[in-house]
């Protein structure tokens, strides 16, 4: 996060932040006066969702919520903005959970979640998985609520705006010796096959821009994501 004297902060999320006051409400407000046992004049950190983090007094505990003033303002970047990761809906609804989990850890705020021709699970879970995705988000002190989108139809991927770059074990190039082909001006479109992977007449559909190699193994498509995922974090 840049200021080492945050790192092993509780932090909070809040949807009504002004310049000047804080409210909390719900799960967040039972947290700090139930769990935390927080009462008047402590110090807490909540973030707006949208790259900044208040330290706040709180100036009132009520039974559904908790109002605070901002005492500090840190502003951060979304460095990884430019990124969308795309999930194939997976059989196992625990593994994609554990993917998108750790993709939000690893900094990526934008996601779409597909269903395909191979794809076992259907429908969209987009409350759940931001429940998931929003305590990811403050488990690991970042600043951005993700952003998840779900499309029922595969061809409507082709409507995201820019590179879009799918994943094969089957690639020539891998992704490790492409790095430097992700400038931060151009916006990138991860596609990741379900079980089984991608149908040709999909890739075909799709176009990519590229196609890469994670690695000369097979993997899972959680692990497959989060090698990614991981990769470009660190790199980036």
């Amino acid at each position: 996060m840049g200021s080492d004297f945050l790192s092993n902060i509780e932090l909070y999320f809040s949807l009504y932040t002004t310049n000047t006051d804080v409210s909390l409400v719900g799960e967040e407000a039972h947290h700090i006066m139930k769990v935390m046992r927080h009462s008047m004049g402590d110090e807490i950190y909540v973030t707006n969702g949208n790259g900044k983090i208040f330290k706040v007094e709180i100036s009132s505990t009520e039974k559904n919520e908790v109002k605070g003033k901002i005492k500090e303002t840190f502003s951060y970047e979304n460095k990884l903005s430019n990124f969308t990761i795309c999930l194939p809906r997976l059989r196992n609804a625990d593994r994609f959970e554990f993917a998108l989990e750790k993709c939000v850890e690893l900094g990526f705020t934008n996601f779409v979640v597909f269903e395909s021709a191979r794809t076992i699970a259907a429908g969209d879970k987009s409350p759940r998985w931001m429940k998931i995705a929003t305590a990811a988000m403050k488990q690991s002190l970042h600043s951005y609520l993700p952003n998840i989108s779900y499309m029922r139809k595969f061809d409507t991927l082709n409507n995201l705006e820019g590179t879009k770059i799918i994943f094969d074990q089957e690639a020539d190039e891998s992704l490790s010796s492409s790095l430097n082909q992700f400038a931060r001006i151009e916006k990138f479109i991860l596609i990741f096959g379900p079980e089984g992977g991608l149908t040709d007449d999909e890739i075909k559909l799709i176009q990519p821009g590229q196609i890469f190699s994670i690695t000369s193994n097979r993997l899972r498509t959680e692990t497959a994501v989060i090698s990614v995922a991981s990769l470009i974090s660190a790199n980036y």
